[in-house]
C-alpha cells in the first residue's frame, strides 16, 4: 500500500471516535474516495440495528418450510453473503425494498443476534413509493415464485397510481399475457379498459 493511500485512511479512522450513526455515510464515502471505488449503492454498506427496519406492506413473495431453514442454515455457516435493500424513514427508521426473510431469520435467531450485535447490513436507495414496489419485484422474480393473488394486487396498485399496461410489463419484466392473467384474477378490466395494448392481447 503506497504511503500517501495508507496516511489518508489512517486520517480517516483518528476521525471516527464517536461519531455519531447518522455521520457514518460520510465516514463511508471518504474512504470511496481514497479508494477510487466505483458509487454503486453496494459500495455504502451500512450496518443499523436490526429493529430500525420495517417490512414493507406490499411484498408477494414467499417462502416455504424447507426453504426456510435452508437460508437460515446458510446465514448460520455462510454468514451474511449480502445486505439487505432498505428506503430511509423518519426519525432513522428503514423500510425493506429486498430482504425479508433474511431479516426475520435474524431477528427470530438469538445466535444470529449475538453474533452480528443486532444488527445487519443495508443499503440504502431513495426511491419514491412506485419504483420501490417495482425494486422488489425484480428483486424477488430474479429468485423465487410469487403468489398470485399478491402479485396482482402490486398490478393492482401501479395501475391505480397511473402507470400503464406497457410500463407494468416493462418495469416488472412481464408479458402482455402474464399481466393480463394477473387483470383478470383481480378483477380488473375496468381498470385496463382504456390501456396501450400490443397486437398479442388480439
Amino acid at each position: 500500500m503506497k504511503k500517501s493511500i495508507k496516511q489518508d485512511i489512517l486520517d480517516i479512522l483518528k476521525e471516527t471516535r464517536g461519531i455519531p450513526e447518522e455521520k457514518k455515510m460520510e465516514l463511508v464515502n471518504s474512504i470511496i474516495a481514497v479508494f477510487g471505488q466505483y458509487k454503486e449503492p453496494v459500495s455504502q454498506v451500512l450496518w443499523v440495528p436490526i429493529n430500525t427496519l420495517l417490512p414493507n406492506s406490499y411484498n408477494p413473495n414467499k417462502m416455504a418450510a424447507p426453504e426456510k431453514r435452508l437460508l437460515l442454515r446458510s446465514l448460520i455457516d455462510h454468514g451474511i453473503t449480502m445486505p439487505l435493500l432498505v428506503c430511509a424513514e423518519k426519525e432513522q427508521h428503514y423500510t425493506l425494498i429486498d430482504g425479508y426473510h433474511r431479516w426475520r431469520l435474524i431477528k427470530k435467531n438469538k445466535e444470529l443476534l449475538k453474533r452480528l450485535g443486532r444488527k445487519v447490513p443495508v443499503v440504502v436507495l431513495d426511491l419514491p413509493n412506485n419504483d420501490r414496489i417495482v425494486a422488489t419485484i425484480r428483486h424477488n422474480r430474479a429468485r423465487g415464485r410469487h403468489q398470485i393473488g399478491e402479485i396482482s394486487e402490486v398490478v393492482k396498485i401501479l395501475s391505480t397510481n397511473g402507470w400503464s399496461p406497457s410500463k407494468i410489463m416493462d418495469a416488472l419484466g412481464m408479458d402482455a399475457d402474464e399481466v393480463l392473467r394477473l387483470k383478470q384474477f383481480k378483477g380488473l378490466g375496468e381498470m385496463f379498459k382504456d390501456g396501450d395494448y400490443s397486437s398479442s392481447w388480439n
